[in-house]
């Protein structure tokens, strides 16, 4: 046992001093998730605020220009343009100026102080961005919701009507999309550093030419495999540590789960990662070809992860290939952890399938080890399989001689032998 914790460990030394030999990949693997993560989490920091907006008053009344002094101090709009009519305004639209138009109609005002009538409002958002429309929409409501409230309050009536709702917001009192997203990003940073590197293991090994002194180290697979693994794993952990302090510091988003189980459940999806990394730097020839097999396995996970839209949305063949995805269960334990609270009672399913995912990875890892270092050694193994195969099969086909028969006949002595007359030899006298 000791022999062996011995060589793995020159494993992991050998490792550790190739890469921080290498400079440009050992900022690359601290600094730069870094700065994804702050340059990602900013853009969607705040979502969007501050549309440019068009007003187009036909009523021109006192009403119609609190209205639109409301809108214009309101964080979701500002006034861009007073436009004379709709068809203006639209083509104002239609070149990107304005992303939402309100329209206050004639008698806007006489409507707005008679309280058995209703004052209504035209609202045209840009709805080829979702986002940008919804905000335009939501800050347009909430400035006729604070009118709505001030009438009421002017004419003694009763506040906010007949029904009275209380909202509440758990986990979440704000509203914002922020934590979603940056929690989305960490699991989807952590994935690409580990892969990368992971993809790198056998195919630096191969570039350098010092593949064939592993060949000749007493070493075994499993040995090997996990020489290999333990640095990407370190460099993982502290990645994920360093982001983690930076959302709760930078960002401000609270973690509301034990930070011991969330770093824990690292390890599975980490592992997981050199799992495919090391499949992926087996059978490849040299390291631009394992980053493009890197670039295509990433286009899966981000595609069927929830990423981008959450898996219970997708269509029923993606939502079977989602079962496979190591992210799409990191982001169930990263969010019910950080997000929600979460212990492990509650993640033990994701958990569980992550575990899983892992295993199975790093078997297939193993397997295709077994069938050497070489990125053809696999096809050498097949062809050469077949190869024997094809002489076995020879071999049965070629008709043997049945022991019952006997020796088989010599072929006859040609012609000339018989009459052939002996040499005879002198004898010295």
């Amino acid at each position: 046992m000791k022999d062996i914790l011995h060589r793995i460990w020159s494993i992991v030394v050998k490792e550790v001093l190739q890469l921080s030999r290498d400079k440009v990949l050992m900022g690359f693997v601290i600094l730069a998730p870094l700065l994804e993560l702050a340059l990602m989490a900013n853009m969607v920091g705040d979502g969007a605020g501050n549309l440019p907006m068009a007003i187009v008053d036909k009523d021109l009344s006192r009403a119609s220009r609190e209205l639109v002094v409301l809108l214009d101090q309101s964080d979701d709009l500002r006034l861009e343009m007073r436009a004379e009519n709709i068809d203006q305004a639209r083509q104002a639209m239609q070149q990107g100026k304005v992303a939402a138009i309100v329209v206050v109609p004639p008698g806007y005002g006489k409507s707005l102080n008679d309280p058995r009538q209703g004052a209504e409002l035209q609202v045209i958002v840009d709805d080829s961005n979702y986002v940008v429309a919804l905000v335009a929409e939501s800050g347009v409501k909430n400035v006729a919701a604070e009118i709505t409230q001030d009438l009421a309050t002017r004419m003694m009536n009763i506040s906010g009507g007949p029904v009275k709702m209380s909202f509440v917001a758990r986990f979440n009192a704000t509203l914002d999309d922020r934590p979603r997203s940056i929690t989305a990003m960490l699991g989807l940073i952590i994935y690409q550093v580990t892969l990368i590197i992971a993809a790198q293991s056998f195919t630096r090994e191969r570039e350098r030419g010092t593949l064939e002194q592993l060949r000749i180290t007493p070493l075994g697979r499993v040995e090997l495999i996990v020489g290999k693994a333990i640095p990407t794993l370190a460099i993982g952990l502290v990645d994920g540590m360093l982001m983690i302090g930076l959302i709760a510091m930078w960002f401000e988003v609270p973690i509301h789960g034990s930070l011991p189980l969330l770093l824990s459940l690292f390890v599975p999806f980490i592992l997981a990662q050199i799992g495919w990394g090391t499949l992926i730097s087996l059978v490849s020839h040299n390291q631009q070809q394992a980053v493009l097999f890197v670039f295509a396995l990433a286009m899966l996970e981000v595609a069927c992860s929830g990423f981008i839209v959450p898996a219970a949305d997708m269509p029923k063949a993606m939502q079977i290939v989602s079962y496979a995805s190591s992210v799409q269960h990191f982001l169930v334990i990263l969010r019910g952890v950080m997000l929600r609270g979460a212990g492990f009672s509650s993640v033990w399913v994701p958990s569980l399938a992550l575990t899983g995912i892992a295993l199975a990875a790093t078997a297939l890892a193993w397997l295709r080890l077994r069938a050497g270092l070489d990125a053809d050694s696999l096809r050498q193994r097949l062809r050469a399989a077949r190869q024997r195969s094809q002489v076995q099969r020879r071999r049965r086909t070629v008709p043997s001689v049945s022991p019952s028969r006997g020796k088989p006949k010599l072929a006859p002595q040609p012609v000339y032998a018989t009459h052939q007359r002996p040499v005879r030899r002198r004898r010295r006298s």
